[in-house]
C-alpha cells in the first residue's frame, strides 16, 4: 500500500486530491496537511510516507525550500508537485524538478463543477503516481536480477564500453525523455566539459512556458548553447534546439527545424516518435540517440526506424530513471540500444564530440 501525504494550503484543493484519490487502488491517503513546514515535522516521524503531492505556492514554507529540506534527511519518498502554468509557475517548477521533486503536474482551475476538478486531477495525477510507484517495485526486480543481467552482458556499461561502440563520430545527437527528464537534463549537462561541436535536438514532454524555462536554465549549465527551437532554425554544431511544448519538433530535408500542432502521438506533443522518425528519414550522416527517463513508450518506435540507419543508441539504465517506461520500451525492441548510467551520459557526449 502507498501512503500518500497531500500538502496544500487551499482546503478546497486538499479535498479535491483527496477525492480524487479516494478508492484507488493500492493508494492510501495518510493525511492531508495545509504548509510545507507541516508537512516536514509530519515527515520526520512518519518515515513510512511514500509519496507527497505539494502545492508550490503556500504560506510559512513554500513548495521549493520544503523539497529542499526535506531532501536533506529523506532521498526516497517521491515528490509530485502541482504547478500554476505561468512564467512564475513554469520557473518555480523547473527549480522543484532540479532540487528533488520527481514530477509535476499543472494545477488548472476547472470551469465547471468541482466534480470536474476531482475529475482533472484524476486523469493528470493519478497515471503520475502509478508509474512513479510502479517503477519502484520494478527496482527492486531489478536489483535481484542484477547479476543474471551482468553475466549475460546486457547490463549497464561502462563509458569506456559506451566510447568504443562509438566507431564514427556522430553529426548529430537526439534526445527523448518524459518523467524526472528536467533533473536527468540537469545532470547531463552539468558534466559536460567544455564546448561541443555536434547540434543535439531534444524532446521532453513539458507545457508551453516550462520548455522556454527549462532551456533557459540548461543554457547556464554548460558552454552548449540552448534554446528552444523555432520555425526554421538550422542546426549549428554547439546549439542545442528544445522542442517548445505542445509543438512537435521535427528535421526537415533542408536541415532546418519545423513545428507543428497536428495529432497527438502516443498520447503527447511534442512526440520523440516525430523527431526521431523525421531524423531517420532526412538525416544522411550518422546519428546518435539518446532515450532517458520517462512514462510510456514514446521513442520507441522512433528508435527502431532510426537503427535501420545503423544509429547508435543510448538509453538511460533502470536504477538511476524515475521511470523506466520509455529507455524501456526501447530496451524491449531488441534493437541493440546500449544501457548506461546517467552520470555517464553527459561525459559520453563531450568525449565523442573532441573526436575529429
Amino acid at each position: 500500500m502507498t501512503k500518500v501525504l497531500i500538502v496544500d494550503d487551499s482546503v478546497v484543493f486538499r479535498t479535491a486530491i483527496s477525492q480524487a484519490l479516494e478508492n484507488v487502488n493500492g493508494l492510501e491517503i495518510f493525511k492531508a496537511v495545509s504548509n510545507g513546514k507541516i508537512a516536514i515535522d509530519f515527515l520526520k516521524s512518519n518515515s513510512d510516507i511514500d509519496l507527497i503531492t505539494l502545492d508550490m505556492e503556500m504560506p510559512v514554507l513554500d513548495g521549493l525550500e520544503t523539497i529542499k529540506e526535506i531532501r536533506k534527511f529523506n532521498k526516497d519518498v517521491k515528490i509530485i508537485v502541482f504547478s500554476s502554468q505561468t512564467v512564475s509557475g513554469a520557473e518555480k517548477t523547473i527549480d522543484a524538478l532540479s532540487s528533488g521533486a520527481n514530477d509535476f503536474v499543472s494545477k488548472t482551475e476547472s470551469e465547471g463543477t468541482i466534480e470536474r476538478s476531482i475529475e482533472l486531477i484524476r486523469e493528470t495525477l493519478i497515471p503520475k503516481i502509478e508509474a512513479i510507484v510502479s517503477n519502484h517495485i520494478s527496482r527492486e526486480v531489478a536489483e535481484k536480477k542484477l547479476e543474471v543481467f551482468q553475466e549475460s552482458g546486457a547490463g549497464v556499461i561502462e563509458l569506456d564500453q559506451a566510447l568504443e561502440k562509438v566507431l564514427i563520430k556522430p553529426k548529430l545527437i537526439v534526445v527523448g525523455c518524459s518523467t524526472g527528464g528536467p533533473d536527468a537534463l540537469t545532470q547531463v549537462f552539468s558534466s559536460i566539459k567544455g564546448k561541443i561541436s555536434i547540434p543535439i535536438l531534444i524532446v521532453q514532454h513539458m507545457p508551453p512556458v516550462f520548455t522556454a524555462k527549462l532551456a533557459s536554465m540548461l543554457d547556464k549549465l554548460s558552454q552548449v548553447n540552448v534554446k528552444e527551437a523555432k520555425v526554421g532554425d538550422r542546426l549549428s554544431p554547439g546549439v542545442c534546439y528544445l522542442a517548445p511544448g505542445d509543438y512537435h519538433m521535427f528535421l526537415k530535408k533542408d536541415l532546418t527545424l519545423g513545428l507543428n500542432q497536428e495529432e497527438k502521438v502516443c498520447y503527447v506533443r511534442p512526440a520523440v516518435d516525430v523527431l526521431f522518425n523525421s531524423v531517420a528519414e532526412n538525416f544522411k550522416d550518422q546519428v546518435l540517440s539518446i532515450v532517458l527517463t520517462g512514462m510510456g513508450e514514446d521513442g520507441a518506435n522512433g528508435c527502431t526506424t532510426l537503427s535501420k540507419n545503423g544509429a547508435y543508441q543510448f538509453i538511460q539504465d533502470e536504477e538511476s530513471s524515475i521511470v523506466w517506461g520509455m529507455p524501456g520500451a526501447v530496451n524491449s525492441r531488441g534493437i541493440g540500444a546500449t544501457v548506461v548510467h546517467l552520470s555517464s551520459i553527459g561525459e559520453l557526449i563531450s568525449e565523442i564530440s573532441e573526436r575529429v
